[in-house]
Protein backbone atom coordinates (compact mmCIF):
# COMPACT_ATOMS: atom_id res chain seq x y z
CA UNK A 1 0.00 0.00 0.00
CA UNK A 2 1.24 3.66 -0.68
CA UNK A 3 -0.48 6.22 1.35
CA UNK A 4 -1.39 9.50 -0.43
CA UNK A 5 -2.08 12.74 1.98
CA UNK A 6 -3.67 15.69 0.98
CA UNK A 7 -2.95 19.59 1.45
CA UNK A 8 -5.54 21.66 0.99
CA UNK A 9 -4.74 25.04 1.14
CA UNK A 10 -7.97 27.59 1.10
CA UNK A 11 -11.22 27.74 1.60
CA UNK A 12 -12.42 26.53 -2.58
CA UNK A 13 -9.90 24.28 -2.10
CA UNK A 14 -11.25 22.74 0.94
CA UNK A 15 -14.42 22.18 -0.87
CA UNK A 16 -12.89 20.26 -3.56
CA UNK A 17 -11.00 17.84 -0.78
CA UNK A 18 -14.50 17.85 0.84
CA UNK A 19 -16.25 16.42 -2.23
CA UNK A 20 -13.20 13.85 -3.02
CA UNK A 21 -13.56 12.87 0.54
CA UNK A 22 -17.47 12.30 0.25
CA UNK A 23 -16.82 10.44 -2.88
CA UNK A 24 -14.42 8.09 -0.93
CA UNK A 25 -16.96 7.61 1.97
CA UNK A 26 -19.70 6.79 -0.59
CA UNK A 27 -17.11 3.59 -2.03
CA UNK A 28 -16.75 2.74 1.79
CA UNK A 29 -20.59 1.49 1.04
CA UNK A 30 -19.80 -1.23 -1.60
CA UNK A 31 -19.65 -5.02 -1.22
CA UNK A 32 -16.88 -6.53 -0.66
CA UNK A 33 -17.60 -8.53 -3.84
CA UNK A 34 -18.12 -5.33 -5.69
CA UNK A 35 -15.45 -3.17 -4.18
CA UNK A 36 -13.53 -1.00 -6.88
CA UNK A 37 -11.04 0.93 -4.65
CA UNK A 38 -8.31 0.45 -1.80
CA UNK A 39 -9.58 3.14 0.80
CA UNK A 40 -6.50 3.03 3.03
CA UNK A 41 -4.86 4.84 0.26
CA UNK A 42 -6.38 8.11 0.86
CA UNK A 43 -8.01 6.51 3.87
CA UNK A 44 -6.90 6.26 7.71
CA UNK A 45 -8.73 3.28 8.99
CA UNK A 46 -8.80 3.18 12.77
CA UNK A 47 -9.90 -0.53 14.38
CA UNK A 48 -12.23 -1.20 17.17
CA UNK A 49 -10.94 -4.72 18.14
CA UNK A 50 -13.91 -5.14 20.96
CA UNK A 51 -16.57 -4.36 18.54
CA UNK A 52 -15.07 -5.68 15.23
CA UNK A 53 -15.47 -2.59 13.26
CA UNK A 54 -13.13 -0.08 10.83
CA UNK A 55 -13.78 3.72 10.84
CA UNK A 56 -12.01 5.94 8.53
CA UNK A 57 -10.72 9.59 8.60
CA UNK A 58 -8.81 11.23 5.54
CA UNK A 59 -5.38 11.70 5.25
CA UNK A 60 -5.92 15.36 4.96
CA UNK A 61 -4.45 18.38 6.44
CA UNK A 62 -6.75 21.36 5.37
CA UNK A 63 -5.61 24.98 6.18
CA UNK A 64 -8.62 27.84 6.50
CA UNK A 65 -8.96 31.16 8.10
CA UNK A 66 -10.59 31.48 11.09
CA UNK A 67 -14.34 30.31 11.24
CA UNK A 68 -13.65 29.42 7.79
CA UNK A 69 -14.52 25.51 8.94
CA UNK A 70 -18.05 26.48 10.03
CA UNK A 71 -19.44 25.26 12.89
CA UNK A 72 -17.04 22.37 12.58
CA UNK A 73 -14.46 22.59 15.49
CA UNK A 74 -11.46 20.73 15.85
CA UNK A 75 -11.98 18.40 18.77
CA UNK A 76 -16.00 18.20 17.97
CA UNK A 77 -15.82 15.09 18.10
CA UNK A 78 -13.31 14.18 20.81
CA UNK A 79 -13.86 16.95 23.14
CA UNK A 80 -17.26 19.40 24.19
CA UNK A 81 -15.41 22.47 24.71
CA UNK A 82 -14.49 23.62 21.42
CA UNK A 83 -11.57 25.72 21.81
CA UNK A 84 -12.19 27.82 18.71
CA UNK A 85 -14.86 29.60 19.90
CA UNK A 86 -13.93 29.81 23.67
CA UNK A 87 -10.88 30.29 26.15
CA UNK A 88 -11.38 30.23 29.81
CA UNK A 89 -9.73 32.96 31.47
CA UNK A 90 -7.44 31.35 34.79
CA UNK A 91 -5.13 34.86 35.15
CA UNK A 92 -7.08 34.91 38.56
CA UNK A 93 -7.30 31.97 40.94
CA UNK A 94 -9.37 33.78 43.43
CA UNK A 95 -12.20 34.22 40.89
CA UNK A 96 -14.41 31.57 39.30
CA UNK A 97 -13.29 30.87 35.33
CA UNK A 98 -14.70 32.75 32.79
CA UNK A 99 -15.83 31.56 29.45
CA UNK A 100 -15.38 34.22 27.08
CA UNK A 101 -16.61 34.40 23.18
CA UNK A 102 -14.13 35.21 20.75
CA UNK A 103 -16.46 35.46 18.34
CA UNK A 104 -20.73 34.23 17.17
CA UNK A 105 -21.02 30.67 17.38
CA UNK A 106 -21.82 29.24 13.82
CA UNK A 107 -24.70 27.02 13.88
CA UNK A 108 -24.40 23.69 12.53
CA UNK A 109 -26.59 22.91 8.76
CA UNK A 110 -29.47 21.42 8.50
CA UNK A 111 -27.11 18.72 6.22
CA UNK A 112 -25.08 18.24 9.23
CA UNK A 113 -27.78 17.55 11.83
CA UNK A 114 -29.43 15.34 9.17
CA UNK A 115 -26.30 13.01 9.39
CA UNK A 116 -26.29 12.93 13.27
CA UNK A 117 -30.06 11.94 13.76
CA UNK A 118 -29.91 9.45 10.88
CA UNK A 119 -32.77 11.34 8.62
CA UNK A 120 -33.13 12.40 5.13
CA UNK A 121 -30.77 15.24 4.46
CA UNK A 122 -32.09 17.74 2.65
CA UNK A 123 -31.47 19.10 -0.82
CA UNK A 124 -27.82 21.23 -1.30
CA UNK A 125 -27.78 24.30 -3.14
CA UNK A 126 -25.80 27.81 -2.71
CA UNK A 127 -27.64 28.85 0.47
CA UNK A 128 -26.89 26.21 2.42
CA UNK A 129 -23.30 25.69 1.20
CA UNK A 130 -21.12 28.47 2.54
CA UNK A 131 -18.41 26.45 4.40
CA UNK A 132 -17.52 23.51 3.31
CA UNK A 133 -17.89 21.82 6.37
CA UNK A 134 -21.77 21.84 5.57
CA UNK A 135 -21.82 19.09 3.68
CA UNK A 136 -18.84 16.88 4.71
CA UNK A 137 -19.63 13.11 5.36
CA UNK A 138 -16.45 12.46 6.96
CA UNK A 139 -14.97 13.03 10.17
CA UNK A 140 -11.44 14.66 10.67
CA UNK A 141 -8.90 14.14 13.33
CA UNK A 142 -8.40 16.94 15.03
CA UNK A 143 -4.91 17.01 13.45
CA UNK A 144 -6.32 17.39 10.19
CA UNK A 145 -7.87 21.00 10.95
CA UNK A 146 -5.36 23.97 10.73
CA UNK A 147 -6.27 27.87 11.22
CA UNK A 148 -4.90 30.61 10.34
CA UNK A 149 -4.51 33.03 13.83
CA UNK A 150 -4.57 36.52 13.01
CA UNK A 151 -7.13 36.07 9.86
CA UNK A 152 -10.82 35.35 9.56
CA UNK A 153 -13.21 34.02 7.25
CA UNK A 154 -14.85 36.76 5.09
CA UNK A 155 -18.50 35.20 3.93
CA UNK A 156 -18.47 38.21 1.70
CA UNK A 157 -15.44 37.47 0.14
CA UNK A 158 -15.04 33.69 1.01
CA UNK A 159 -11.61 33.14 -0.91
CA UNK A 160 -9.82 36.29 1.09
CA UNK A 161 -9.80 36.13 4.82
CA UNK A 162 -10.07 39.56 6.60
CA UNK A 163 -7.17 40.67 8.87
CA UNK A 164 -8.14 40.26 12.42
CA UNK A 165 -11.54 41.10 11.57
CA UNK A 166 -11.16 44.60 10.86
CA UNK A 167 -12.11 45.41 7.28
CA UNK A 168 -8.71 46.86 6.18
CA UNK A 169 -6.71 44.11 5.19
CA UNK A 170 -7.17 40.95 3.14
CA UNK A 171 -5.30 37.91 2.36
CA UNK A 172 -4.68 38.99 -1.39
CA UNK A 173 -0.91 39.28 -1.90
CA UNK A 174 1.25 36.67 -2.80
CA UNK A 175 3.91 38.27 -0.38
CA UNK A 176 1.43 38.55 2.81
CA UNK A 177 0.77 34.35 2.73
CA UNK A 178 4.43 33.69 2.40
CA UNK A 179 5.18 35.63 5.04
CA UNK A 180 2.71 34.00 7.21
CA UNK A 181 3.47 30.98 6.90
CA UNK A 182 7.56 31.10 7.06
CA UNK A 183 7.40 33.52 10.50
CA UNK A 184 4.18 31.78 12.23
CA UNK A 185 3.24 28.27 11.37
CA UNK A 186 6.20 26.48 9.70
CA UNK A 187 8.05 24.94 12.71
CA UNK A 188 4.92 23.94 14.60
CA UNK A 189 2.91 22.72 11.43
CA UNK A 190 6.18 20.06 10.81
CA UNK A 191 6.26 19.23 14.06
CA UNK A 192 2.95 18.66 15.35
CA UNK A 193 -0.07 18.26 12.54
CA UNK A 194 2.25 16.79 9.60
CA UNK A 195 4.12 14.86 11.70
CA UNK A 196 1.14 12.45 13.03
CA UNK A 197 -0.19 12.59 8.99
CA UNK A 198 3.09 10.80 8.44
CA UNK A 199 3.20 8.49 11.36
CA UNK A 200 -0.16 6.61 9.79
CA UNK A 201 1.33 5.87 6.42
CA UNK A 202 3.31 3.09 6.14
CA UNK A 203 4.83 3.77 2.82
CA UNK A 204 3.79 7.36 1.68
CA UNK A 205 3.78 7.72 -2.09
CA UNK A 206 3.17 11.15 -2.24
CA UNK A 207 0.74 14.40 -1.73
CA UNK A 208 -2.02 16.14 -3.59
CA UNK A 209 -1.51 19.97 -2.75
CA UNK A 210 -4.68 21.67 -3.45
CA UNK A 211 -4.59 25.96 -3.26
CA UNK A 212 -5.56 29.04 -4.65
CA UNK A 213 -3.23 31.34 -7.10
CA UNK A 214 -4.59 34.69 -7.12
CA UNK A 215 -4.14 35.33 -3.50
CA UNK A 216 -2.56 35.10 -0.29
CA UNK A 217 -3.45 30.95 -0.34
CA UNK A 218 -0.80 31.03 -3.74
CA UNK A 219 2.68 32.37 -1.60
CA UNK A 220 1.42 30.34 1.61
CA UNK A 221 1.31 27.46 -0.58
CA UNK A 222 4.84 28.08 -2.03
CA UNK A 223 6.45 28.38 1.53
CA UNK A 224 4.80 25.74 2.36
CA UNK A 225 5.62 23.16 -0.21
CA UNK A 226 9.10 24.59 -0.37
CA UNK A 227 10.11 23.16 2.87
CA UNK A 228 7.82 20.03 2.68
CA UNK A 229 9.85 18.83 -0.67
CA UNK A 230 13.22 19.78 1.33
CA UNK A 231 12.27 17.41 4.40
CA UNK A 232 10.71 14.80 1.92
CA UNK A 233 12.37 15.05 -1.15
CA UNK A 234 11.85 11.07 -2.62
CA UNK A 235 7.83 11.74 -2.62
CA UNK A 236 5.76 12.80 -5.38
CA UNK A 237 4.06 16.18 -5.52
CA UNK A 238 0.56 16.97 -7.54
CA UNK A 239 -0.49 20.41 -7.33
CA UNK A 240 -3.89 21.71 -8.71
CA UNK A 241 -4.01 25.29 -8.75
CA UNK A 242 -7.38 27.27 -8.90
CA UNK A 243 -7.13 30.56 -11.32
CA UNK A 244 -9.79 33.27 -11.20
CA UNK A 245 -10.78 35.10 -14.38
CA UNK A 246 -8.36 38.14 -15.04
CA UNK A 247 -7.63 40.32 -17.75
CA UNK A 248 -6.14 37.43 -19.99
CA UNK A 249 -9.20 35.26 -19.68
CA UNK A 250 -11.78 38.17 -20.56
CA UNK A 251 -9.34 38.93 -23.42
CA UNK A 252 -9.67 35.68 -24.97
CA UNK A 253 -13.47 35.15 -24.26
CA UNK A 254 -14.83 38.26 -25.55
CA UNK A 255 -12.28 38.71 -28.17
CA UNK A 256 -11.13 42.19 -27.25
CA UNK A 257 -7.51 43.40 -26.16
CA UNK A 258 -5.96 42.42 -22.95
CA UNK A 259 -6.88 45.40 -20.28
CA UNK A 260 -4.84 45.70 -16.94
CA UNK A 261 -5.59 48.03 -14.37
CA UNK A 262 -4.00 48.48 -10.72
CA UNK A 263 -6.76 46.11 -9.24
CA UNK A 264 -6.41 43.36 -12.14
CA UNK A 265 -2.52 43.28 -12.14
CA UNK A 266 -2.09 42.75 -8.33
CA UNK A 267 -3.68 39.62 -9.41
CA UNK A 268 -2.21 38.79 -12.09
CA UNK A 269 1.17 39.21 -10.35
CA UNK A 270 0.19 37.20 -7.62
CA UNK A 271 -0.14 34.10 -10.53
CA UNK A 272 2.64 34.47 -12.32
CA UNK A 273 5.03 34.40 -8.66
CA UNK A 274 2.79 31.44 -7.38
CA UNK A 275 2.67 29.55 -10.69
CA UNK A 276 6.67 30.47 -10.70
CA UNK A 277 7.56 29.06 -7.82
CA UNK A 278 5.13 26.16 -6.93
CA UNK A 279 4.87 24.49 -10.29
CA UNK A 280 9.01 24.81 -9.95
CA UNK A 281 8.72 22.56 -6.80
CA UNK A 282 5.64 20.09 -8.39
CA UNK A 283 6.05 16.89 -10.06
CA UNK A 284 2.46 17.63 -12.38
CA UNK A 285 0.63 20.60 -12.26
CA UNK A 286 -2.74 20.76 -13.03
CA UNK A 287 -3.96 24.68 -13.54
CA UNK A 288 -7.70 24.68 -12.99
CA UNK A 289 -9.77 27.93 -13.78
CA UNK A 290 -12.65 28.57 -11.34
CA UNK A 291 -15.54 30.35 -12.62
CA UNK A 292 -16.33 33.50 -10.89
CA UNK A 293 -19.85 32.99 -11.85
CA UNK A 294 -19.69 29.69 -9.38
CA UNK A 295 -19.90 29.16 -5.81
CA UNK A 296 -17.06 27.28 -4.31
CA UNK A 297 -19.26 24.85 -3.61
CA UNK A 298 -19.89 24.64 -7.60
CA UNK A 299 -16.70 24.93 -8.21
CA UNK A 300 -15.81 22.03 -6.34
CA UNK A 301 -17.82 19.43 -7.64
CA UNK A 302 -16.83 20.21 -11.15
CA UNK A 303 -13.48 19.98 -10.31
CA UNK A 304 -13.96 16.80 -8.59
CA UNK A 305 -14.16 15.15 -12.07
CA UNK A 306 -10.61 15.78 -12.83
CA UNK A 307 -9.33 14.97 -9.44
CA UNK A 308 -11.14 12.10 -8.37
CA UNK A 309 -9.86 10.61 -12.05
CA UNK A 310 -6.38 11.22 -11.28
CA UNK A 311 -6.79 9.59 -8.19
CA UNK A 312 -8.94 6.81 -8.92
CA UNK A 313 -5.58 5.26 -11.17
CA UNK A 314 -3.47 5.05 -7.67
CA UNK A 315 -6.29 3.42 -5.71
CA UNK A 316 -7.72 0.98 -7.99
CA UNK A 317 -8.70 -2.38 -6.38
CA UNK A 318 -7.48 -3.92 -10.29
CA UNK A 319 -4.05 -4.86 -9.82
CA UNK A 320 -3.62 -4.45 -13.70
CA UNK A 321 -5.04 -1.03 -14.04
CA UNK A 322 -3.45 0.69 -10.57
CA UNK A 323 -0.95 2.29 -11.23
CA UNK A 324 1.79 5.25 -8.80
CA UNK A 325 1.93 8.83 -8.56
CA UNK A 326 5.77 8.20 -10.32
CA UNK A 327 3.91 6.27 -13.03
CA UNK A 328 1.46 8.93 -13.92
CA UNK A 329 4.25 11.67 -13.96
CA UNK A 330 6.61 9.70 -16.69
CA UNK A 331 3.31 9.08 -18.27
CA UNK A 332 2.83 12.99 -18.55
CA UNK A 333 6.27 14.31 -18.94
CA UNK A 334 7.93 11.39 -20.64
CA UNK A 335 11.24 11.65 -18.19
CA UNK A 336 11.32 15.87 -18.78
CA UNK A 337 10.89 17.08 -15.47
CA UNK A 338 10.75 20.80 -17.22
CA UNK A 339 7.41 19.75 -18.68
CA UNK A 340 5.47 19.03 -15.95
CA UNK A 341 2.65 21.43 -16.62
CA UNK A 342 -0.90 20.33 -17.68
CA UNK A 343 -1.87 22.84 -19.96
CA UNK A 344 -5.00 20.33 -21.48
CA UNK A 345 -7.83 19.15 -19.30
CA UNK A 346 -10.52 17.73 -20.95
CA UNK A 347 -13.70 15.30 -20.18
CA UNK A 348 -16.03 13.85 -22.29
CA UNK A 349 -19.18 12.90 -20.85
CA UNK A 350 -23.04 13.18 -21.83
CA UNK A 351 -22.98 16.97 -22.26
CA UNK A 352 -20.18 16.97 -24.66
CA UNK A 353 -16.39 17.92 -24.73
CA UNK A 354 -14.66 20.53 -22.09
CA UNK A 355 -11.75 22.02 -20.86
CA UNK A 356 -11.10 22.50 -17.32
CA UNK A 357 -7.75 24.02 -17.95
CA UNK A 358 -7.44 27.60 -17.03
CA UNK A 359 -4.81 27.83 -20.12
CA UNK A 360 -7.21 26.79 -22.44
CA UNK A 361 -9.30 30.37 -21.68
CA UNK A 362 -6.01 32.10 -22.46
CA UNK A 363 -4.82 33.94 -25.79
CA UNK A 364 -2.16 32.55 -28.26
CA UNK A 365 0.96 34.61 -27.77
CA UNK A 366 2.52 36.19 -31.36
CA UNK A 367 1.26 33.57 -33.89
CA UNK A 368 0.23 34.01 -36.98
CA UNK A 369 -3.58 35.07 -37.63
CA UNK A 370 -4.55 32.05 -39.35
CA UNK A 371 -2.87 29.68 -36.54
CA UNK A 372 -5.23 28.22 -33.82
CA UNK A 373 -4.82 25.41 -30.52
CA UNK A 374 -5.25 22.90 -32.66
CA UNK A 375 -1.88 23.58 -34.51
CA UNK A 376 -0.07 23.44 -30.81
CA UNK A 377 2.19 20.23 -30.57
CA UNK A 378 1.28 17.86 -27.74
CA UNK A 379 4.68 17.34 -25.97
CA UNK A 380 2.94 14.07 -23.86
CA UNK A 381 -0.35 13.05 -23.53
CA UNK A 382 -2.94 10.60 -21.45
CA UNK A 383 -6.07 9.23 -21.86
CA UNK A 384 -8.32 8.19 -18.54
CA UNK A 385 -11.35 5.82 -19.35
CA UNK A 386 -13.23 5.29 -16.54
CA UNK A 387 -15.48 2.39 -17.20
CA UNK A 388 -18.07 -0.43 -15.89
CA UNK A 389 -16.25 -2.98 -14.12
CA UNK A 390 -17.21 -6.54 -16.03
CA UNK A 391 -15.15 -8.71 -13.74
CA UNK A 392 -14.25 -9.70 -9.88
CA UNK A 393 -9.88 -9.08 -9.13
CA UNK A 394 -8.22 -12.44 -8.96
CA UNK A 395 -4.90 -13.28 -8.12
CA UNK A 396 -3.96 -13.91 -11.65
CA UNK A 397 -4.40 -9.98 -12.28
CA UNK A 398 -1.16 -9.51 -10.42
CA UNK A 399 0.99 -11.53 -12.86
CA UNK A 400 -0.90 -9.07 -15.30
CA UNK A 401 0.54 -6.17 -13.31
CA UNK A 402 3.92 -6.97 -13.88
CA UNK A 403 6.69 -3.66 -14.52
CA UNK A 404 6.32 -2.85 -18.46
CA UNK A 405 9.47 -1.67 -20.46
CA UNK A 406 6.90 1.50 -22.02
CA UNK A 407 4.45 3.58 -20.48
CA UNK A 408 0.79 2.86 -20.98
CA UNK A 409 -1.23 6.37 -22.44
CA UNK A 410 -4.01 4.48 -22.10
CA UNK A 411 -5.49 3.62 -18.76
CA UNK A 412 -8.56 2.62 -17.17
CA UNK A 413 -10.27 2.62 -13.78
CA UNK A 414 -13.40 2.23 -11.99
CA UNK A 415 -16.08 4.55 -12.69
CA UNK A 416 -16.95 8.04 -11.02
CA UNK A 417 -19.46 7.41 -8.38
CA UNK A 418 -20.54 10.91 -6.94
CA UNK A 419 -21.50 11.47 -3.30
CA UNK A 420 -24.53 13.04 -3.28
CA UNK A 421 -23.62 16.37 -1.69
CA UNK A 422 -22.48 17.22 -5.73
CA UNK A 423 -24.42 20.24 -7.67
CA UNK A 424 -25.79 19.69 -10.57
CA UNK A 425 -22.94 21.26 -12.48
CA UNK A 426 -21.83 17.83 -12.81
CA UNK A 427 -23.07 15.41 -14.87
CA UNK A 428 -24.66 12.28 -13.52
CA UNK A 429 -22.92 9.43 -15.81
CA UNK A 430 -20.39 7.40 -14.26
CA UNK A 431 -18.77 6.75 -17.57
CA UNK A 432 -16.42 9.10 -19.03
CA UNK A 433 -12.87 9.62 -20.67
CA UNK A 434 -10.52 12.37 -19.63
CA UNK A 435 -7.55 13.75 -21.96
CA UNK A 436 -4.56 15.06 -20.22
CA UNK A 437 -1.59 17.13 -22.31
CA UNK A 438 1.40 19.36 -21.81
CA UNK A 439 1.09 21.03 -24.93
CA UNK A 440 3.11 23.95 -26.83
CA UNK A 441 0.09 26.54 -24.80
CA UNK A 442 2.57 26.20 -21.75
CA UNK A 443 5.14 28.33 -24.13
CA UNK A 444 2.61 30.65 -25.35
CA UNK A 445 1.51 31.15 -21.09
CA UNK A 446 4.53 31.95 -19.94
CA UNK A 447 5.59 34.28 -22.69
CA UNK A 448 2.35 36.56 -21.93
CA UNK A 449 3.61 35.98 -18.08
CA UNK A 450 7.31 37.63 -19.09
CA UNK A 451 6.66 40.38 -21.52
CA UNK A 452 4.26 41.59 -18.24
CA UNK A 453 6.93 41.00 -15.46
CA UNK A 454 9.72 43.05 -17.79
CA UNK A 455 7.18 46.03 -18.44
CA UNK A 456 5.73 46.53 -15.25
CA UNK A 457 7.83 44.54 -12.27
CA UNK A 458 10.21 48.03 -12.73
CA UNK A 459 11.07 47.90 -9.11
CA UNK A 460 9.85 44.59 -7.47
CA UNK A 461 13.25 42.91 -5.62
CA UNK A 462 12.51 39.38 -7.81
CA UNK A 463 11.66 40.68 -10.99
CA UNK A 464 15.06 39.52 -12.45
CA UNK A 465 14.75 35.87 -11.07
CA UNK A 466 10.71 35.81 -12.19
CA UNK A 467 12.57 36.55 -15.67
CA UNK A 468 14.80 33.94 -15.83
CA UNK A 469 12.10 31.01 -14.44
CA UNK A 470 9.46 32.32 -17.02
CA UNK A 471 12.06 32.04 -19.67
CA UNK A 472 12.97 28.53 -18.59
CA UNK A 473 10.03 27.29 -18.39
CA UNK A 474 8.63 29.17 -21.85
CA UNK A 475 11.62 27.98 -23.45
CA UNK A 476 11.35 24.04 -22.34
CA UNK A 477 7.62 24.31 -24.49
CA UNK A 478 8.98 25.69 -27.91
CA UNK A 479 8.58 23.60 -30.90
CA UNK A 480 9.62 24.93 -34.24
CA UNK A 481 10.42 27.83 -35.30
CA UNK A 482 8.86 31.31 -34.20
CA UNK A 483 9.21 34.79 -35.07
CA UNK A 484 12.68 36.82 -34.14
CA UNK A 485 10.10 39.79 -32.99
CA UNK A 486 9.35 37.10 -29.93
CA UNK A 487 12.24 38.24 -27.70
CA UNK A 488 10.66 39.52 -24.80
CA UNK A 489 13.00 41.55 -23.60
CA UNK A 490 12.69 44.90 -21.73
CA UNK A 491 12.10 47.55 -24.48
CA UNK A 492 8.59 44.85 -25.75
Amino acid sequence: MHEVITISVSHRSNHLSTQFFNCQEALLYRGKDDKLNDAEVFLNPTIDKLSKTVSYNPRALLWDAKTGNGSLGTFQYSDSNDNDYYFNDKSNDNRADKTILTHPKIEKSAYQIALDNGTQPPKLNKENTKYWSDYSRMIYSPSSLNILNDWYHNTENPNRPDYKKLGERSFDKYFVGYEEFKNNYLQDFFDNNMHRKLEECDSLQGFNIITDMDNGWGGFTSALLTELKDDLPKNSYFTWAFHEEDPYTKAYDNKTPIKINKKSFGLVANKIRATANISENSDLFFPIFSNNNFSNWEVGSYSCLLFDSINSVLQSNYPSERKSMEYLTNCLTLGDSSRNIMSSMKVNHNEGLKNYSYYSHLPLYNRPSNFTEDNLHTFASCNIKREERHKSVSENEKEINKERKMIETELTTYPFIAADTFANVVPSDHFYEMTIKSDEKCRDVFKMYGDLVSRCFVTDDDREDLKDKLETVSSAYEYGWYDDSDSGDDNY
